[in-house]
């Protein structure tokens, strides 16, 4: 279908171009917040952001720049929002995609102001670009693909000499273990978008009446865990602050005692 203004706009390329805009978006959320949340939802939240930009088509006015604040707050909600989130938890989940959206919006607008484009149009926070969408796809990974790197970068630059002790309470016992904290354990589990907490070197490990099979990959190979929700589960560290923390639980039998953690659940 076509829309006719001073350029020609496709809705259906409209819907799939902001659709992977938002799909971009929403993972630098979830990068940059480290709040973890599955393939799935980003996807039907980047769905969702490309059917609200037909907003584009619609006069600007305050309703529409209060519906698409509106729509901005629904996207963050059906991508991340999940039960015992905390509210500032949530404003900080939306002030980091409007944040994105923001810096994405003015580098777009600064383009089109310095070239004198006519490949871009911009109204009510939407975009429609006038170009293939390969290109577009090319030139977005490529901003994702730095971010990535740069985040990284910046996480391995954490502290690691701190002394951490996993806790968790299953079936009326506590289990305690040494815990290592590791950017390299990025094991979530694809339905409930929780991190994986990887346990090794216990022998006597708890009856686990409801896990779920978890898909991991190492340099050695891939698998399946199958990881658990605890009744509790902290993270300690050397000065004795405990945090409850949001993950599940899986257990391997090689190696020392100790609970492998992606530092990342503890700005959560």
């Amino acid at each position: 279908m076509k829309l006719v203004t001073d350029m020609s706009i496709y809705l259906d390329t409209l819907v799939i171009v902001n659709a992977y805009i938002t799909w971009l978006t929403l993972s630098l959320t979830s990068k940059l917040s480290h709040q973890y949340s599955s393939h799935a939802r980003i996807a039907v939240g980047a769905f969702v952001g490309g059917f609200l930009a037909l907003l584009i088509v619609v006069p600007a006015s305050i309703g529409v720049i209060f519906l698409k604040i509106l729509s901005f707050v629904l996207i963050v909600a059906v991508a991340f929002l999940r039960k015992g989130m905390s509210k500032l938890r949530f404003l900080i989940l939306c002030a980091v995609f409007l944040g994105i959206n923001i810096v994405f919006g003015g580098a777009v607008y600064l383009l089109q102001s310095l070239t004198g484009t006519d490949i871009i149009y911009i109204n009510n926070a939407s975009f429609y670009f006038d170009i293939s969408l390969g290109t577009l796809i090319f030139f977005t990974a490529v901003i994702y693909v730095l971010t990535v790197i740069i985040s990284g970068f910046l996480e391995r630059k954490a502290d690691r000499n701190h002394a951490y002790r996993v806790m968790f309470d299953y079936g009326g016992t506590r289990y305690s273990f040494d815990g290592v904290a590791d950017t390299g354990n990025t094991v979530t589990d694809l339905f409930s978008g929780k991190p994986v907490i990887i346990c090794t070197g216990l022998k006597d490990k708890p009856d686990m009446e409801r896990f779920c099979a978890v898909p991991y990959s190492t340099i050695d190979g891939e698998g399946l865990l199958y990881a658990f929700s605890p009744d509790e589960l902290y993270i300690e560290d050397e000065t004795g602050r405990r945090k409850n923390v949001n993950a599940l639980l899986a257990f391997t039998d090689s190696g020392e005692r100790r609970a492998v953690f992606n530092p990342a659940i503890l700005r959560e």
